[in-house]
């Protein structure tokens, strides 16, 4: 499986596991001490979401318009001298 298919799933698994915590904390059977772990890990679980979707749109963003067409730049040149 590529890399790409693999971050793709891990997010799409991480954004499922988010859906499951939130169902958690709407139930009103859920006690305090409960509900305190699963908003704490859905924080973690939301920010590292995040931090990847910001990566994803980096690397897509490094697609950019020239006068020849598209180029495809790296995702971190080095800083010209």
């Amino acid at each position: 499986m590529k890399k790409n298919n693999q971050d793709q799933e891990r997010l799409a698994d991480q954004i499922a596991r988010l859906e499951q915590i939130v169902e958690k904390l709407e139930d009103d059977e859920i006690d305090i001490e409960e509900a305190m772990a699963a908003f704490e890990e859905g924080v973690k679980l939301s920010r590292r979401c995040l931090d990847k979707l910001d990566l994803i749109s980096k690397r897509v963003e490094q697609l950019v318009k020239t006068e020849n067409g598209v180029e495809r730049r790296p995702l971190d040149p080095e800083p010209e001298q």
